[in-house]
């Protein structure tokens, strides 16, 4: 159980810190990696993400060296009674387990054939201000490729509806958005491994492959190891009248291949 008070609304007058956790907040810091996040307008990233709202269920993996003196601490901010409930689990991985990330800087990792990733505070609507993270996928035996299917998609409130507001470029998608390595522009052939390479960087209020859609379309893709970066602008989110920031859900399935 994680839920502390909402982020910042994206209200107009809050254009200026929609997202951010400003009042409370759980942060994270280990003996090498010492930056947390910083609200207001001008705003940090931090090694890690700052959390706020609305985060049953989820997990985050810290890195940590091999040296006993090395140390994680969780920290609380909290500024007033009405939603403070926490029951954190801390588990110790060995460096040789299975289900320890095979790379380092996973916020999340994930394993099996099919899962769900959701950004934090999803379940709140509004996804969080100052993120900068990964979420890696164990690439199962004999399976080469992942699909992410989209159920829940708005990253800021570009429409994507047509080339010159495609919602995959660097121009476009600069401040909130998500980065999948080598996604799969039109697949030809029988398998996802004949298709060609083409955007990796997703925002706006759908994804699609191409980055134009009118609706949420399955992203494929073959670079390993399977790694989903979720970042955010740094003291605001980017929001329009259009869309309320809600964040992202999908569900993943790894396809099996030849690799």
């Amino acid at each position: 159980t994680l839920i502390l008070t909402q982020p910042t609304s994206t209200a107009t007058a809050n254009k200026a810190s929609a997202g951010q956790c400003a009042t409370e907040k759980l942060t994270f810091k280990t003996t090498a990696q010492t930056a947390v996040p910083a609200t207001g307008t001008t705003g940090t990233q931090g090694d890690y993400p700052y959390l706020c709202g609305t985060n049953t269920g989820y997990h985050s993996y810290l890195d940590l060296s091999c040296t006993t003196t090395d140390e994680a601490t969780l920290t609380f901010t909290l500024e007033d009674s009405t939603l403070n409930q926490w029951k954190i689990k801390v588990t110790q991985l060995s460096c040789s387990d299975p289900y320890v990330s095979s790379q380092q800087g996973c916020f999340q990792y994930h394993t099996g054939q099919t899962g769900t990733i959701q950004s934090y505070n999803y379940a709140g609507s509004i996804q969080l201000a100052a993120t900068d993270y990964k979420n890696c996928i164990r690439q199962e035996e004999g399976y080469c490729c992942i699909e992410y299917i989209p159920t829940a998609f708005t990253l800021g409130p570009i429409a994507c509806a047509a080339a010159a507001t495609r919602c995959t470029s660097a121009s476009t998608c600069s401040e909130d958005y998500i980065l999948i390595p080598g996604v799969i522009n039109g697949v030809g052939g029988t398998t996802a491994e004949t298709g060609t390479s083409s955007y990796d960087r997703f925002c706006g209020t759908y994804i699609s492959p191409t980055g134009v859609s009118a609706s949420n379309t399955p992203v494929t893709t073959c670079d390993v190891p399977f790694e989903l970066s979720h970042r955010t602008g740094v003291s605001a989110l980017n929001f329009g009248a259009t869309t309320a920031q809600v964040g992202y859900s999908f569900t993943y399935r790894q396809l099996p291949g030849n690799c």
